[in-house]
């Protein structure tokens, strides 16, 4: 693939993002967007710690921190002390933030819907097999780069 490729991609990629992007109704940046989806869901047993949180979003622990509280005082996240490290908070999402996470789209889906229906039925497939294979083709780039 020549750059000429890819900068017409990267061209298209933003005119889509701009264009579908939804308008959130409550206000989450993107930091707490990605946060929340770092977080288990409720009943699953599971927490994490926010060190850890602070790690996969490449953030300083003082800035995840900021966020956690956010999202805690907008019931969708609680925090608790660790029972076997009384030093070490274990943050999980509530109900609240484990149906904030399920619902969650970047893309209007209504916008997305009807933009899909001004294309025929062998152009949606056509471009969602497409789709298909550039998105599996990425993850193994990205497996790759992490190998």
């Amino acid at each position: 693939m020549n750059s000429s490729h890819t900068e017409q991609f990267d061209r298209l990629y933003r005119r889509l993002g701009l264009s579908l992007r939804r308008q959130a109704d409550d206000a989450l940046s993107q930091h707490e967007r990605q946060l929340l989806h770092r977080v288990p869901a409720p009943g699953s047993g599971g927490s994490v710690k926010l060190i850890d949180l602070a790690q996969q979003l490449g953030l300083p622990k003082s800035t995840a921190s900021v966020l956690v509280k956010s999202l805690e005082q907008r019931g969708l996240l609680r925090r608790e002390r660790n029972p076997s490290n009384e030093r070490e908070l274990a943050i999980a999402l509530t109900e609240a933030g484990a149906a904030r996470v399920a619902a969650d789209s970047v893309l209007d889906p209504a916008g997305l819907s009807a933009a899909l229906g001004e294309l025929s039925k062998k152009e949606r497939r056509s471009m969602l097999k497409a789709l298909e294979h550039l998105a599996d083709a990425c993850e193994a780039a990205a497996a790759d780069r992490h190998a």
